[in-house]
């Protein structure tokens, strides 16, 4: 009987470990964004974000989304929506929307799933910058 007490705690004992290291791999992998070099200023929501090097990740929601300057550690949290497209990216993608010479960061594509988010502009754009850009231009620029 004891021994079957000891092959039974055993098993449980393996059962604990294996789980709660699944659990810490998964909250890892979570946590892990996509490094990104932009050559050019950008606007996430309103917020202008200079050239440089960006680690992009979806942050704790699937509604939001952090952008990190890799050489500052600045980081700040936008809303997104998530959406679905079929085609299946090998590496993380933003895609920006070009007027003029603004650029406005409007997706990031999470590599190896159909999953996106497309930002939201929380301040509404006024008529003449609707009229502007109803021909934007879309610029992709993929993970390194």
């Amino acid at each position: 009987m004891k021994q079957v007490t000891s092959i039974m705690s055993g098993i449980l004992l393996a059962f604990v470990i294996a789980g709660g290291s699944g659990g810490a791999r998964a909250n890892a992998q979570d946590g892990t964004g996509e490094i990104f070099t932009v050559p050019f200023a950008f606007t996430v929501d309103g917020h202008d974000i200079q050239p440089g090097t960006y680690e992009v990740r979806r942050d704790l929601s699937p509604f939001l989304l952090s952008v990190e300057n890799v050489k500052t550690g600045e980081k700040e949290l936008f809303s997104v929506r998530p959406e679905q497209r079929r085609a299946i990216p090998a590496k993380g993608l933003l895609v920006f929307q070009r007027c003029g010479d603004r650029n406005k960061l409007s997706e990031f594509h999470v590599p190896g799933t159909n999953l996106y988010s497309a930002t939201i502009d929380a301040r509404p754009r006024k008529s003449t910058e609707v009229e502007s850009c109803s021909r934007a231009e879309t610029m992709t620029i993929a993970a390194r």
